[in-house]
């Protein structure tokens, strides 16, 4: 004979069997919760530096001696040279020897033009590789346009009468020292593996930003400024929050993004 189970045992246990496998279901991270991340984007302004930009004008060589000589920096690579003037007529020697710098010898006559000086300087120039500028003749005067930007020291006319002039002042990437909150910054949350963002708010006046109804587990946080060695260029901010406990709030704190 066949034994009745009671139907009030099978309803308990299938009660307790219920419960028992939802609890070892693990609930994916995402809204839904009690528990919230917040922080704050705060922005350091990033101001491109410009190439150097130099000028030369040259007089004829009436007015030059021989041995005469200027001052040019960073040519190739990190090598600063001297350019100097020789006249076949002379036989002593022309080249003055300054120390540190590499010599140049371009070989001129009294009666030559100044734009006769100034395209044998520039063939001169010519020879060297890697050069570190463009150059740009126009009648006497040679424009020298660094490929990248970089603090250069000067050209100096050294013992000639030629003109010069610095069109741009070149300078390293720098930032400046003033931070400050970025207002209306969207800031984006990833919800456990996703690899694209999940959600985004907006950043209040004073760069707060808050993702409420969360759930237990793992986030990430991100916001996207300017790399600070490259003008236009996106970089992303992030960090990574592990919620534990819920109806908790994860402050992570500060974003800094340049801009």
């Amino acid at each position: 004979m066949k034994k009745l189970v009671n139907n009030s045992f099978i309803a308990l246990f299938s009660i307790l069997l219920l419960t028992n496998t939802t609890s070892c279901i693990k609930k994916n991270p995402g809204p839904g919760g009690t528990s919230a991340i917040k922080g704050k984007v705060i922005g350091q302004e990033f101001i491109p530096g410009e190439v150097e930009i130099q000028q030369l004008i040259f007089t004829g060589g009436e007015q030059l001696e021989h041995g005469d000589y200027f001052l040019l920096n960073k040519v190739s690579n990190n090598d600063n040279y001297y350019i100097y003037f020789k006249n076949p007529n002379w036989v002593s020697a022309a080249d003055p020897g300054l120390a540190g710098r590499i010599g140049l010898e371009v070989v001129f006559n009294y009666s030559d033009s100044n734009l006769e000086i100034a395209q044998a300087v520039k063939n001169k120039l010519a020879t060297i590789s890697p050069l570190n500028f463009n150059m740009n003749l126009s009648q006497d005067m040679l424009t020298l346009v660094y490929k990248q930007v970089n603090d250069i020291a000067d050209l100096d006319n050294g013992t000639t009468n030629f003109a010069t002039d610095v069109v741009n002042q070149g300078s390293a990437n720098f930032l400046s020292t003033t931070l400050v909150p970025m207002a209306e910054k969207r800031v984006y949350i990833c919800y456990g593996d996703d690899t694209n963002p999940s959600a985004d708010v907006r950043t209040n006046s004073n760069g707060e930003f808050i993702f409420e109804n969360l759930q237990v587990g793992n986030y990430k946080v991100y916001v996207v400024g300017d790399q600070a060695n490259s003008s236009n260029m996106p970089e992303e901010v992030s960090q990574n929050v592990l919620i534990e406990v819920k109806e908790s709030i994860k402050d992570i704190g500060i974003l800094q993004i340049y801009f």
